[in-house]
């Protein structure tokens, strides 16, 4: 899921930044760059996430000032799903 996911974002999303795990079943994306492009602030681009089905962190918690945390402990067919409603109804909109 992690490597799916990652690969994902980096040829989908433009402007977030995304690096793979150490370990863990949590992805961090920066999306500094991506806010500053679309003119969002990242409190437009979590609630983006969540009107779509996509229940994803805040990142500013975890010393990210302009990042989301995305738990991928699911089934794959899952992360696929989400993946391809954030391309399609907020990135990519």
């Amino acid at each position: 899921n992690a490597r799916y996911s990652v690969t994902f974002i980096k040829e989908h999303f433009r402007g977030v930044d995304v690096t793979m795990p150490q370990g863990t079943y949590m992805i961090f994306l920066d999306c500094t760059e991506y806010c500053r492009k679309a003119g969002m602030t990242i409190e437009e681009l979590l609630r983006a996430g969540w009107d779509v089905g996509d229940g994803w962190q805040d990142g500013r918690p975890f010393h990210g000032s302009c990042s989301i945390r995305m738990n991928l402990a699911l089934p794959h067919s899952l992360v696929k799903e989400a993946m391809d409603r954030l391309d399609q109804y907020v990135f990519n909109a």
